[in-house]
């Protein structure tokens, strides 16, 4: 598939449109496609009717109610029986359960004859309520609809009962990816989600239970789907940020947004204090069109990629979207020196996700504090849902009040995909090429920065295999001869509570970190502050062995709750951080602190190496 179709197909996919061909598109392998490709391709043409017929605040004042009542009766008849198909051996009772705390009932139900079983429900994953329907249906093969209209619910689970007599009903899933497991209790729910049943009534203990992908959720959503943004674009440039692309030494990165109307932009740079020495470049203009915003869809992304600058020097840039007749202020970065020359540090945050003016103010702070950061690297969920351009203009927002100055270095978490493709981020985000064969550019890449070796590796393990990154995560480390070594990825090894440790990345990927004395392993996920000793083999280290540091860590204002390993050297709840990492090439000393919101160093450790 050629790199054009390929942008095209994944922006359809996000719910977006290209108007024409963007010069800086990304380019690699389009995601397998969904089991449900044609359902969602007939919700997407119910979207294009709404856009159609009805007006921006009808479509933002959207209710499952008012979905429903929208559907025409073919329409309401494919999404009725849809989603969910499978056949049962004989004749049976079906119950539906989904999780009740939204307010939605999936609208099908009652059409279909289900009947409600309140003497059923039960709780999944400590909190969630679920509510059970039944209905009894004939063996052969059934189908059953959308998950709901809103997006909201995760999609429901299916039990079967012999209608008559004893036995088991033999269930035999139709849509790829579904499987049948026996319902127990601590038993999950779902194939690619740890949420579990704590306990299930008589009626339903031990029958065979349909499971499908908690990520299947917005395969039918309506309600909720069309957005208004708090920060629209105009005619003047904004959300300015830099990245690296290229070796930092040389190479950086400036991209800024403007709305539709500006067909050309100009980026001026120059050594600081030697504006003769200055010029001005023309940027690459990409537009990104998006249904879902509807008072603000069509924007246009600015570029441009430096790769000729002068390693250890200030420069100031400042961009045009009007020729060069106005100007935005100036802003000032520093290049990367050559290994050994200067001392540096670098920010490492956790989730920022929710609370995302507070994100901002907390990296304003530790902009603050320490100005003479060369880079923050974030560990994934940037934002809270990333299929939403919305979610991305305000964290833009926020982040280019330090971005525009100190380059970002993001990795991939499961709410930036939000179980799909990553379609906005890779379009929104300027990173380097250099990353596994495999997939994507941009979902994983490595960037060298004077002594120290940043490996950003996708953890999202349930759309992309960890062993799909082993051989490149195993010939980057081994190729490098970086002082440093450290690795960024979203779904920590160790988890800071019971039953969230993932496995399928700790057996892929621990022993290359092994292998080649990764130092620090930069995580997020848990919305919680641990550390832990230094591991090796899974196992804490002797006294003056090598091992690596795990660390999880929270920006934003979501918060889990935490239950430490033994193998935790230090925890911490409800508490928003930063961590600063200052490093000496001259000395061989690596110095690590976690700043809380209030300014006070709540834990440290050094390293050393010769």
């Amino acid at each position: 598939m050629s790199p054009r179709k390929l942008l095209v197909a994944l922006a359809l996919s996000a719910g977006l449109a290209l108007s024409h061909s963007p010069t800086f598109a990304q380019s690699g392998s389009p995601p397998a496609e969904s089991p449900h490709a044609p359902l969602e391709a007939y919700v997407s043409d119910i979207l294009d009717r709404m856009v159609r017929e009805m007006g921006p605040d009808e479509r933002l004042a959207l209710t499952p109610e008012s979905a429903a009542a929208f559907l025409n009766a073919e329409e309401r008849e494919r999404l009725s029986t849809g989603f969910a198909r499978f056949t049962v051996d004989r004749p049976s009772r079906l119950f539906v359960a989904f999780d009740s705390a939204y307010g939605e009932t999936p609208f099908w139900l009652a059409d279909m004859g289900f009947q409600r079983r309140a003497d059923l429900d039960f709780v999944v994953d400590v909190e969630d309520p679920f509510h059970v329907w039944e209905k009894a249906v004939p063996a052969g093969e059934v189908n059953l609809g959308v998950p709901s209209l809103s997006g909201e619910l995760k999609p429901y689970i299916v039990f079967a009962a012999p209608a008559e007599g004893e036995g088991t009903v033999a269930i035999t899933p139709l849509v790829p990816g579904a499987d049948v497991q026996t319902a127990r209790e601590g038993g999950e729910a779902y194939v690619d989600d740890n949420d579990y049943f704590n306990a299930l009534p008589a009626e339903l203990d031990g029958l065979p239970v349909l499971r499908s992908f908690e990520s299947w959720e917005f395969t039918s959503r309506m309600v909720g789907f069309f957005r208004a943004t708090d920060y629209p674009s105009s005619a003047q440039p904004d959300h300015l940020q830099l990245t690296f692309q290229d070796d930092p030494r040389t190479g950086v990165t400036v991209q800024w947004r403007t709305d539709e109307t500006v067909d050309d932009s100009i980026l001026w740079i120059a050594p600081a204090g030697d504006d003769g020495a200055g010029r001005m470049l023309t940027a690459e203009a990409a537009e990104l069109t998006s249904r879902q915003i509807v008072n603000d869809p069509d924007i246009r992304m600015h570029r441009v990629r430096l790769d000729d600058l002068t390693p250890g020097t200030d420069y100031e840039y400042a961009v045009s979207a009007d020729g060069g007749q106005t100007w935005t202020q100036r802003r000032r970065f520093h290049t990367a020196a050559d290994a050994g020359a200067e001392p540096y540090a670098f920010v490492y945050l956790g989730d920022p996700q929710n609370g995302l003016d507070e994100w901002g103010d907390l990296i304003r702070r530790a902009d603050g504090r320490f100005p003479e950061a060369r880079f923050y690297m974030i560990a994934g969920d940037l934002i809270d849902h990333g299929t939403e351009r919305d979610n991305w203009d305000q964290f833009f927002h926020e982040g280019s009040t330090v971005f525009d100055r100190t380059p970002v270095v993001p990795a991939l978490g499961n709410h930036d995909s939000h179980g799909g493709h990553p379609t906005l981020y890779l379009q929104q985000f300027a990173l380097p090429d250099n990353g596994a064969e495999t997939l994507d550019p941009g979902r994983t890449y490595h960037v060298t920065y004077q002594d120290l070796l940043v490996v950003v590796m996708d953890s999202n393990y349930d759309l992309v295999e960890p062993e799909l990154q082993t051989e490149w995560l195993d010939r980057v480390l081994g190729e490098s001869d970086a002082r440093w070594k450290v690795v960024i990825y979203h779904h920590p090894f160790y988890a800071s509570r019971p039953g969230r440790d993932n496995y399928p990345l700790r057996d892929a990927w621990g022993p290359i970190f092994d292998r080649h004395n990764v130092d620090i392993a930069f995580q997020g996920h848990d919305h919680a502050y641990m550390r832990t000793v230094p591991m090796r083999g899974h196992e804490p280290v002797a006294e003056g062995e090598h091992g690596t540091v795990y660390l999880v860590a929270v920006s934003g204002t979501k918060m889990y709750e935490q239950t430490l390993p033994d193998f935790a050297a230090f925890g911490a709840v409800n508490t928003r951080t930063y961590q600063i990492i200052e490093v000496d090439p001259a000395t061989g000393e690596l110095s690590y602190r976690a700043v809380d919101v209030d300014g006070q160093v709540i834990d440290s450790f050094d390293l050393s190496k010769d």
